[in-house]
């Protein structure tokens, strides 16, 4: 992207936060009386702990009642040592994960998905899946398959599974966010991070799909949960988490498809108990070839903090790949991962860049403060008293979520320039703004 067209998006964008403001001041007088205190906080608020418990509850019957359905199945195995359960109970919208309560060692079987209880294509042929380029951005044949277990309602065989589809909010997921929460995302991004890739363009478009609210909900859970052509339940409960940079690797599982015969779940490391299962969507090749928001050039460069955020709608913790284009050398890719640097004795430390390909230059400097200054822009204009009218016109998953990813660019960026002037030798003040705590000093986060 040329920095013409970035400052034109940005001039659009904000014409149209100006707009709201006074629209919303025209027509709606009581909004402009908004403070930022009004706006909910995260968290639980006290009238709400009853329903938090009450939804716990009920999504923990469900994982028990999943597990007791894939073991009464000829060959379902779930190992005794694998839970499915709240990633934090003081904190319910971290929502749940797959843990250990027990020691796992290296090639374990953590759980084993008869081929019957795995939705697919009914032509599906493992011949196919064997090359990564060859995965799909989104199995149509798949989708329809969902959709046909899904109009037998109770006489399904997948009733305990297709109750995580009923649960599946799609609101989530970027490209279902209000017009106003989208305008933000891009102006905090400075370019149209949805371009012309959506999920359910994919699905108009190549599966000849219906804008019928449930096979548009069909497609997007297929496209966010499946691997490759297969919806695998238990596998999609696992969470992402990337690879550390700098100590033994953080995926600890990996799935194994047996064609015509079950889906494996498989420890590729020592897991201590009390550990979480992860997996990574951003290396994983598979799940690569499927991005439509193709900013990595090849496999090895991932999808990075971005594109995760554009497909599956939430910010990824540390360790982040971020890969920019350099709109002051012909949108030059620059990539790099940020994570905590860790000690001998495994603790975490600050945190550090490790460049990907090509060291950084002056050109690059440049671009990064030019960044990291057009983000300081953002925060003032968004902590104005008048942005408050705007943040009432979406929703708080989509402002909190805003929030860290705004966050986690600023982060990014001080980095990245701190890194960059240490590999040029450019003599800079000691400073203590680079951590994520720090981050919102001044600006975004005091909405």
């Amino acid at each position: 992207m040329t920095r013409c067209a970035s400052c034109c998006i940005d001039s659009m964008v904000r014409a149209f936060l100006l707009f709201v403001f006074s629209m919303c001041a025209h027509h709606f007088p009581l909004c402009r009386a908004l403070t930022k205190e009004e706006i909910p906080p995260p968290g639980i608020t006290p009238n709400r702990n009853q329903e938090n418990n009450d939804r716990m509850q009920h999504t923990q019957n469900q994982h028990r009642e999943l597990i007791e359905w894939i073991r009464s199945h000829r060959g379902g195995f779930v190992n005794d040592k694998l839970e499915v359960r709240q990633a934090d109970i003081k904190d319910p919208s971290l929502g749940s994960g797959m843990f250990v309560n027990g020691t796992i060692k290296k090639g374990e079987l953590l759980y084993s998905v008869p081929w019957d209880l795995i939705i697919k294509p009914d032509d599906y042929d493992d011949d196919e899946y064997d090359d990564a380029a060859s995965a799909p951005t989104l199995s149509c044949e798949t989708v329809y398959s969902l959709i046909h277990e899904l109009n037998l309602g109770e006489k399904s065989k997948f009733g305990p599974y297709l109750k995580y589809f009923h649960d599946f909010q799609t609101n989530y997921l970027f490209e279902k966010w209000s017009e106003t929460g989208t305008d933000l995302i891009n102006y905090i991004a400075g370019y149209d991070m949805n371009g012309d890739g959506t999920w359910l363009k994919h699905w108009y478009r190549r599966c000849d799909g219906s804008h019928d609210i449930l096979h548009e909900k069909a497609a997007l859970y297929v496209v966010t949960r499946a691997e490759d052509y297969c919806l695998i339940p238990l596998f999609d409960l696992a969470n992402h988490r990337n690879a550390h940079m700098n100590h033994p690797h953080n995926i600890n599982k990996k799935i194994e498809i047996v064609g015509g015969i079950r889906a494996d779940g498989i420890a590729t490391r020592d897991i201590d108990a009390g550990e979480e299962i992860v997996h990574s969507y951003n290396m994983n090749p598979k799940l690569l070839a499927r991005n439509q928001y193709g900013r990595g050039t090849t496999p090895d460069d991932g999808s990075g903090t971005t594109n995760i955020f554009c497909n599956y709608g939430f910010v990824e913790s540390m360790p982040q790949r971020w890969i920019f284009e350099n709109s002051l050398v012909d949108d030059k890719l620059v990539i790099f991962d940020l994570d905590y640097a860790k000690s001998d004795t495994g603790q975490e430390g600050e945190l550090e860049v490790r460049w990907r390909d090509d060291k950084p230059n002056q050109d690059t400097l440049l671009f990064f403060r030019e960044e990291l200054e057009r983000l300081d822009h953002v925060s003032a204009d968004l902590a104005a008293d008048d942005s408050q009218s705007v943040l009432s016109l979406m929703s708080k998953h989509e402002y909190n979520v805003a929030s860290r990813y705004h966050e986690a660019l600023v982060v990014a960026f001080r980095n990245a320039i701190f890194a960059t002037e240490q590999e040029l030798a450019i003599q800079t003040p000691k400073r203590d703004l680079r951590s994520e705590e720090d981050a919102c000093d001044g600006g975004f986060c005091d909405w």
